[in-house]
């Protein structure tokens, strides 16, 4: 009997601890789960904050370009798009200065309104476009037919404007390199062939960049952007000069 009572209170002792460890890995598991709950919303509150500040920039570039244009009173060069224009820099070409309107993160399907107010408040014989890379980010892919809308609906309404058009192309991609991930090379390609059907149909000088930089890396393997997209020192004269080359023609041949 004694046995018996023994094995009873052991089993009973046991029952208690297992109940005290359970209720102690339960709390444990609700303090983690109430720790990964706050980290995932200190995670989207920081994703929110940093489109914020994105916004902000986007924002206060529109405003310092739109300054500088009203601050002025001469004829300029525009050169419109996003961060590979902004990067650039641009000394004057064809007895004309230049405009650097590019803001970081800008997409061609977003873009007009912009334009509009760039085209509003600028006078000059010309414009170039270089813009569409953002648009082919894999988390927000534009497709080859709503890029081609996009951009030719930016194109004619610098036609509209009576000023002369240059296309540049968009640059490739470097592999191994962070940056570049982020983007669909497949997209950009049918971009770049909708890039030169804009300018065949619309008159526009096309400056392929994209062929130019291409042949250039087959003939010079090697590094040739800082992060996979954004050009290097090297790279980016090469892209400036193809510009300039596309505007001087546009200029002297009276295209678009």
């Amino acid at each position: 009997m004694k046995y018996h009572k023994s094995i009873l209170a052991l089993l009973c002792s046991s029952l208690i601890c297992l109940s005290l460890l359970a209720l102690y890995y339960k709390k444990g598991w609700d303090l983690a789960g109430g720790q990964l709950r706050e980290i995932s919303d200190n995670i989207d509150m920081l994703k929110t904050v940093m489109q914020d500040l994105g916004g902000v920039y986007a924002r206060t570039r529109m405003s310092i370009i739109l300054t500088q244009l009203q601050s002025q009173d001469e004829d300029l060069l525009v050169v419109f798009g996003d961060s590979i224009v902004e990067q650039m820099y641009y000394p004057a070409t064809a007895g004309r200065n230049i405009i650097n309107t590019g803001i970081s993160g800008t997409k061609a399907l977003e873009a007009r309104p912009f334009l509009e107010r760039i085209l509003a408040a600028s006078r000059g014989p010309l414009v170039v476009l270089s813009i569409g890379t953002n648009d082919a980010l894999e988390k927000s892919l534009a497709t080859a037919d709503q890029f081609a809308a996009g951009y030719e609906e930016l194109a004619r309404l610098v036609l509209a404007s009576g000023r002369k058009l240059v296309l540049a192309t968009l640059p490739p991609l470097e592999d191994g390199k962070a940056a570049s991930a982020m983007f669909d090379r497949a997209s950009l390609a049918s971009y770049n062939a909708r890039i030169r059907e804009i300018g065949r149909r619309t008159g526009a000088v096309v400056a392929d960049v994209n062929d130019v930089l291409t042949r250039r890396q087959a003939a010079h393997p090697g590094p040739f952007t800082v992060d996979g997209v954004h050009l290097d020192a090297a790279a980016a004269t090469v892209w400036r000069d193809t510009v300039y080359t596309a505007i001087r023609q546009a200029l002297a041949d009276g295209g678009a």
